[in-house]
């Protein structure tokens, strides 16, 4: 048995890109100043309080302007932003898409004339906001409706939406095609599944670190590849999946864990994972010592990580057990 590890929406953001164009009745550099104040705000409640829902890393340094009447254009995207992320930490993950669907359709002539990045933060969380949608749908077993959030997602993050920032775009883009690698591999499209998850990984590998886990994506190849007979190839993808988690353990402070794609996972459990599925692929490949080995040390981990009784560390003592059991019985003689 191999685990796969599924994508979450909690991505952090980098800063955002600006272009200094031309919008009606002012420059858009006078437009996003304006924006950029009311954002400041924002950017510090959001820090403060670290909201469910995703966590944005962009913070805004220009001062407050005093015409608060000239900003007022801009306030229905500002409040519809809190309101996601209220309704996010809620739990209420409908109603959050829902609030920013409304204003962008009630404000369509107002971002028609604004420069292309101004709203980036807002498109961000609906794509965060589609892809929750997408896995929350899946795991319902809601596929049609599952389906239908992620088609959305990967609309939203096409190159051609000038309004996102382009790296986050590519963050989120990410995501999506992991998530709907997920999707297609819950109900058995092996194929379609893996030219999601070979599309996350393509850009993953030109983000220069932007994307915040490709050793998520490469676990759930290692899944996939598994499932579909490709041992070997699974064994070099959770392989390079160790290498990434070691090396990001090792550069995190301890006060600052790190986040994983799951959101709630950190590398550390990751790397018990990674260490499972190399086992499981040693196994498929007849090198039980190897397998043995892996499984020991994913055990010595999870122990470490979540505790003796934890349903996988059960599971993983179990194959350690098997396989211990299994190497016995060869030794006996005939």
């Amino acid at each position: 048995m191999v685990l796969i590890r599924e994508c979450s929406r909690k991505v952090t953001m980098g800063s955002r890109g600006e272009r200094d164009e031309q919008s009606i009745g002012e420059t858009s550099s006078a437009r996003e100043r304006r924006y950029r104040s009311l954002r400041l705000e924002e950017a510090q409640r959001r820090n403060n309080n670290n909201p469910t829902g995703g966590t944005y890393t962009t913070a805004y340094c220009v001062e407050a302007m005093g015409d608060d009447d000239s900003q007022e254009p801009l306030r229905p995207f500002i409040e519809a932003e809190r309101e996601f992320v209220h309704l996010q930490a809620t739990g209420d993950h409908d109603g959050a898409v829902r609030c920013l669907e409304a204003v962008l359709r009630a404000e369509q002539a107002t971002v028609q004339q604004m420069p292309d990045t101004m709203l980036s933060t807002l498109f961000e969380r609906l794509a965060i906001g589609y892809n929750t949608l997408g896995m929350k749908h899946l795991k319902d077993n809601n596929t049609e409706v599952s389906c239908k959030f992620f088609e959305k997602a990967e609309a939203l993050t096409d190159p051609a939406n000038l309004h996102m920032n382009p790296e986050s775009r590519l963050v989120l883009r990410a995501v999506t095609y992991n998530n709907m690698g997920c999707f297609y591999k819950s109900f058995g499209k092996l194929h379609t599944a893996l030219q999601y998850l070979k599309k996350a990984q393509k850009i993953e590998e030109r983000s220069h670190g932007r994307c915040q886990n490709p050793a998520g994506t490469h676990l759930n190849l290692c899944a996939l590849l598994s499932q579909m007979g490709k041992h070997q190839e699974a064994l070099q993808h959770a392989e390079k999946a160790l290498k990434k988690l070691e090396a990001q353990a090792h550069s995190q402070q301890p006060s600052q864990p790190a986040e994983s794609v799951t959101g709630s996972t950190n590398s550390e459990s990751l790397i018990c994972v990674a260490y499972f599925n190399m086992g499981a692929e040693y196994e498929h490949l007849k090198k039980n010592n190897d397998a043995l080995w892996h499984y020991q040390r994913a055990h010595e981990s999870c122990l470490q990580e979540l505790g003796e009784e934890h349903p996988l560390s059960k599971q993983i003592q179990a194959c350690v057990d098997q396989l211990q059991q299994r190497a016995k019985q060869k030794a006996k003689p005939v």
